[in-house]
């Protein structure tokens, strides 16, 4: 990841007044979600400025958006002078960002990150994202919500597939749901996996898909997996997300499975390409 800012390789905004000209900023992380955020915000009418997180991450959004830069995340006070730059006053975080990364001491960190971490008494998700929303405000940008740009990816409650989930399996997601809530309230994680009311796999810092890998291998047989977001979940940042990699991940020996997430609080990308696959699979996608 590169330190400096990028050449933006867009159109400029010409004679427009800033002021009169809605521009969101757009710090895109990992994954399709940026891009497709990007075009709805286009289509609201917003000139889309992104600070993509890596060059793959602003290859992916740079077609949708007004102009695009690849940022360092531990380059806080270049990136403050970037957004003011470019006249941003409204924000909107999206994409996958790895927090194993933070492990490996993967991001270079400018005196202004340097503070503001060290006034956190930990890393959890909670607590980053407090502290986001708290040093944005501070310096006079709105973080908007996800779900304003994305309405049409949240399942309202029901079956999506054509195979209904058998009464086992449904007395998993029920099971699934209770435990998946309780890691989320303890900022653990959004999933888990169930099978025959086991407990086969809890999500951590490795992420959901990772999660899933390792509950089938020790499963050898078709599982459930729930996902949920946290009672409360400020939809500024990281909502729960699936996709057709979270189907990949459940295929094992024997073909099945249920996948079930919580409507109107979990993303679903793809959702025909996802329904096709697990109709192929024997699988079944629920809202519940």
């Amino acid at each position: 990841m590169t330190n400096s800012v990028a050449t933006p390789v867009v159109q400029s905004f010409g004679q427009q007044d800033p002021e009169q000209t809605k521009i969101l900023g757009l710090i895109a992380g990992e994954g399709k979600l940026p891009a497709i955020l990007a075009r709805s915000a286009k289509q609201q009418g917003y000139t889309v400025v992104s600070l993509a997180l890596s060059e793959e991450a602003k290859n992916r959004v740079e077609p949708h958006c007004d102009k695009a830069f690849t940022i360092a995340p531990g380059q806080i006070g270049r990136n403050l002078r970037l957004l003011a730059q470019e006249n941003v006053k409204e924000l909107v975080f999206i994409g996958k960002i790895p927090k194993v990364q933070l492990l490996m001491n993967a991001y270079k960190l400018d005196w202004t990150a340097i503070r503001e971490l060290s006034r956190l008494h930990n890393f959890s998700d909670d607590t980053i994202q407090m502290a986001a929303a708290d040093f944005t405000k501070r310096h006079n940008l709105t973080v908007r919500k996800q779900s304003e740009f994305l309405r049409e990816l949240f399942p309202d409650v029901g079956v999506i597939t054509s195979r209904h989930p058998t009464a086992q399996e449904y007395a998993d997601v029920q099971y699934g749901l209770k435990i998946a809530k309780e890691i989320a309230r303890l900022d653990i994680g959004q999933t888990v996996v169930v099978r025959e009311e086991m407990i086969l796999a809890i999500e951590a810092i490795e992420g959901t898909d990772e999660a899933i890998r390792r509950a089938v291998q020790l499963a050898r047989n078709p599982v459930v997996v729930v996902k949920v977001a946290k009672s409360g979940h400020d939809q500024r940042f990281d909502i729960p997300t699936v996709g057709l990699d979270t189907l990949s991940c459940m295929v094992g020996r024997k073909a099945g499975g249920v996948l079930a997430i919580e409507a109107n609080q979990t993303m679903m990308i793809d959702r025909e390409e996802m329904i096709a696959y697990a109709e192929r699979h024997h699988m079944s996608i629920v809202a519940v």
